[in-house]
């Protein structure tokens, strides 16, 4: 057991000791909600990502200027599965960054923030359509880009996505097919992650 999830587990004992010690609060609508996020049943709109979470993966592709790059990715559902965590960096790179991806239940639709090492930061919204997840991101802080247009196709093997930048100008820039396959856990993809 990570010495992460060992934390969790210990920080869960004392929470539920010290439950014990006091008296029972009356019902608020933070209580029915924290026991509702309780459920051992998964998260519906968040279960196809489950086989996902746990894992590392590993994407590599040229880059315009021939540049190989080769991006690592771990992936974990958080908050009791209701949402997705992926924290990646490209390998020998500074550059990184955390997108927290969510369903949205009144707009029915999965929305996501994604912080970088760069200082720039994305939201996007994303829908499945025609067997991918295609998401539309808006680029906050980049110098050259306003917005990120891609396609995510989950297979039992491989995560493929197809990725287009569009430039302040409005210029399209295809930025080619990225697949990630599963590998062993890399450890640490920055200080202060774990």
């Amino acid at each position: 057991m990570k010495s992460a999830q060992i934390a969790a587990t210990l920080i869960a004992a004392a929470l539920a000791l010290a439950a014990c010690a006091t008296p029972a609060a009356p019902p608020t609508p933070e209580a029915d909600a924290a026991n509702g996020a309780s459920l051992a049943s998964p998260y519906a709109p968040m279960a196809m990502f489950a086989p996902f979470a746990g894992k590392t993966f590993r994407g590599e592709w040229t880059a315009d200027n021939g540049e190989t790059l080769v991006d690592i990715a771990t992936w974990e559902l958080i908050l009791n599965g209701r949402a997705l965590q992926s924290t990646h960096r490209l390998q020998g790179k500074d550059y990184g960054g955390r997108t927290i991806f969510f369903f949205d239940e009144g707009a029915k639709n999965y929305v996501f923030h994604y912080f970088t090492t760069a200082g720039f930061h994305t939201t996007g919204v994303s829908q499945f359509v025609d067997g991918g997840l295609v998401s539309e991101e808006t680029v906050e802080g980049a110098s050259n880009v306003a917005s990120v247009r891609s396609k995510a196709t989950f297979g039992p093997d491989a995560i493929e996505i197809d990725v287009v930048y569009v430039g302040k100008d409005g210029t399209e820039t295809p930025g080619g097919r990225r697949v990630y396959k599963e590998i062993a856990d890399p450890g640490r993809l920055f200080a202060d992650t774990k």
